[in-house]
């Protein structure tokens, strides 16, 4: 290559590399922000047992689970969980009469997990359930953990 067409192919390479547009900034470092919200602890709830029935013990538990109910039997929904956390679970239940898909009743309750913890919700009605199929709904923060279909007749 001659003097003159180097010289030539390094005007053209000075151009072009003129024509560019020149390269932004670095962006400056950041600082981190200090965490000031609670760290959320992961769930560690297990539903152990949702039992149905019409009579409970001292300790809260259904006697004899069944899914067979008579019009003026008290409902009991005896639930067991197993967890430790230190918050607090949001733990709802919803009674549904499937024939007309009311809802009966929807009753909550904030629990502290620390081991195994058996809780109750009740259900009564002094004139008598009308005879059909029901629902039972448990909900744990929010999210469907158990169900059952029972009948009353």
């Amino acid at each position: 290559m001659t003097g003159r067409r180097r010289l030539g192919l390094l005007a053209g390479l000075l151009a072009l590399a003129g024509c560019q547009r020149p390269a932004a900034p670095p962006a400056p470092p950041t600082v981190p922000a200090a965490n000031t919200a609670t760290p959320v602890v992961p769930a560690t709830v297990r539903v152990t047992r949702l039992d149905l029935g019409n009579a409970v013990d001292g300790d809260g538990r259904v006697v004899r689970p069944r899914v067979h109910f008579t019009p003026g039997d008290t409902l009991y929904a005896s639930v067991g969980f197993h967890g430790r956390d230190a918050l607090a679970h949001a733990v709802v239940v919803r009674w549904t009469y499937l024939d007309t898909r009311q809802v009966v009743r929807e009753e909550g309750k904030r629990l502290l997990l620390q081991g195994n913890t058996t809780t109750l919700f009740q259900l009564a009605k002094p004139s008598g359930w009308p005879p059909g199929t029901y629902r039972l709904e448990l909900r744990v923060d929010g999210t469907l953990a158990q169900a059952r279909v029972f009948e009353v007749r």
